[in-house]
């Protein structure tokens, strides 16, 4: 098993963890208690699924072998530095974070638990979603997105799987694993490969340098897309086609 042991604890305990809420390629996401607060939080962990292992008592991550080192490296310092960049965001439709640490020997950050379901799972239930409820999601995710691109953030990686909604049916954009950040001159300032989520992902996504430069108009494809699947119920083609 990859993930930490249930009550597992976390910085000389201040974080216990009580169970896992999802998990990627790249990392394995834990829903936390504060235990000097006896908040909630949620808590990421560096974890890339395809070269790293956990030690036999589940705490430590190594590398399975040398040759894959560097590699590892390269998106564990990619991780910390989403971590700093959403250090940095305060805006009500976007996940907080609150702090950022290394420990078994990789790396964690600490973020708001949003306590609700994502819209992935809205359309799985409802098959459809009304015009006007479609609309005010789509506001509240184009608020987060202004936000993002007036700071030169893309996040790269708009999809119902990575908006949350809250209990009071406000929409939270998640999941920054993907995300760049420009300079001002509109030059990325990292060159680590971008993901593609197929069917919500723009022509550029899937080019070479593509995204090499700053453009709102990535995620704006993004942002349609995920209206069209709110609207149709159905994963809209992929760009390609």
């Amino acid at each position: 098993m990859n993930e930490l042991r249930n009550g597992a604890v976390l910085q000389g305990g201040k974080y216990r963890i009580e169970r896992v809420l999802g998990q990627g390629g790249f990392g394995i996401t834990y829903l936390a208690t504060q235990t000097m607060l006896g908040c909630k939080m949620a808590i990421k962990e560096f974890f890339f699924s395809d070269c790293c292992e956990r030690s036999s008592d589940r705490s430590r991550v190594s590398v399975i072998t040398d040759s894959k080192k560097e590699l590892v490296e390269k998106f564990r310092t990619k991780f910390l530095k989403e971590a700093r960049l959403l250090l940095t965001i305060n805006h009500s439709n976007i996940v907080r974070v609150m702090d950022a640490f290394e420990e078994n020997d990789t790396a964690y950050y600490a973020m708001e638990f949003i306590d609700g379901i994502s819209l992935s799972q809205l359309i799985e239930s409802r098959g459809m979603i009304a015009p006007d409820e479609s609309m005010r999601i789509m506001d509240t995710i184009g608020a987060a997105l202004v936000y993002l691109h007036s700071r030169n953030i893309n996040h790269l990686d708009i999809k119902p799987s990575n908006v949350l909604i809250d209990g009071n049916g406000n929409a939270v954009v998640i999941d920054f694993g993907l995300s760049k950040r420009y300079d001002e001159t509109g030059s990325q300032t990292s060159t680590t490969p971008v993901g593609i989520s197929h069917g919500f992902a723009p022509l550029e996504q899937y080019q070479p340098g593509g995204v090499s430069t700053f453009s709102p108009t990535t995620d704006i494809y993004s942002l349609g897309a995920t209206l069209y699947k709110l609207l149709s119920g159905q994963t809209p083609p992929n760009a390609t086609a």
